[in-house]
């Protein structure tokens, strides 16, 4: 018996799953704010869920995972994976981070989970490398790689790095200073949409989740050019990062800020993701959308322990 969870910086979510399959009766979510740290959420729930005991946990994080630790970015919990073997009794406990745990999930993700926003050429030859994407906090990616017999996902921290001159080059021609976004993270992110929002329409007050609002009312044409550049700029980033990792088995974007984004500017995200450029070719690989807020879950129960 294995207990999986999504710890995210607002809601925590717990299943109990074996052999590789959730029980859907299992599936609990939690409000962070009314415990005081995760353990008291797993033992309230192992309270009501677990009438036998646990072989291993599979604990997916909003945040850095380091060895036998792992540090919720909003909300400061540290999770210590010894505690969690001393408190609950089982055999093996790994944390992973959120992302990474879609990553697990998106090689038998079925249909029913996705959107897709770009089919990609017909016969792309499949080398099994996927790679999630992730903007909605913050900013990373999880580059996978799929084999007939281990799923590997790899440990990066792109939000960091520097950004990359297409999307900088982008944000000149549009008329906004790269000087203000020197990282991905500080463009590609819950702060950062909100940031590039106020500076399009000269309204310091304007939040992400407002801008999103206005589009789809149409009470606004500076808004809705703003979010139609975002759209553009994310299309640019992610040509980038199909160079740098390759997928061609498709580029799956998650998190809040991509989804709604993406859902009401399609149109102008793949007209620049899609142009041909020199080494891809025609070959710009598949895009979907992550849809369930359930997928980390799904990823956590098919984490391979011995990775």
């Amino acid at each position: 018996m294995r207990l999986v969870a999504d710890i995210g910086g607002t809601n925590a979510r717990l299943a109990l799953c074996k052999d590789g399959a959730i029980a859907p009766q299992t599936v609990r979510n939690f409000s962070n704010d009314d415990w005081p740290h995760l353990y008291d959420i797993v033992t309230a729930y192992l309270k009501e869920h677990a009438p036998v005991p646990l072989d291993n946990m599979v604990i997916a994080v909003a945040g850095p995972v380091h060895g036998d630790q792992a540090v919720l970015t909003n909300r400061k919990w540290t999770i210590l994976k010894t505690e969690l073997l001393q408190r609950f009794g089982c055999k093996q406990v790994a944390l992973v981070n959120d992302l990474s745990a879609l990553g697990y999930a998106v090689p038998s993700m079925p249909t029913t989970q996705l959107r897709r926003i770009f089919n990609g050429p017909a016969l792309a030859p499949k080398n099994g490398q996927y790679l999630v994407v992730g903007i909605g906090t913050g900013f990373n990616v999880s580059p996978v790689l799929s084999t007939s017999s281990s799923v590997h996902c790899f440990a990066v921290e792109a939000g960091h790095i520097s950004m990359p001159k297409g999307v900088s080059d982008m944000l000149k021609a549009i008329g906004h200073s790269p000087d203000l976004f020197p990282t991905i993270e500080t463009l590609f992110s819950g702060r950062g949409f909100t940031l590039f929002c106020q500076q399009a329409t000269g309204d310091d007050t304007l939040l992400g989740t407002t801008a999103i609002q206005s589009y789809k009312t149409s009470s606004n044409p500076a808004i809705s050019n703003a979010i139609d550049d975002y759209a553009a700029l994310i299309g640019q980033l992610l040509r980038d990062l199909s160079l740098a990792y390759m997928p061609s088995s498709g580029v799956y974007l998650a998190g809040s800020v991509a989804r709604a984004v993406v859902s009401i500017s399609t149109v102008r995200l793949i007209e620049v993701f899609a142009q041909p450029c020199d080494i891809l070719g025609d070959r710009t690989p598949g895009l979907f959308t992550i849809e369930d807020d359930f997928a980390a879950l799904y990823g956590c129960a098919a984490h391979d322990r011995r990775q």
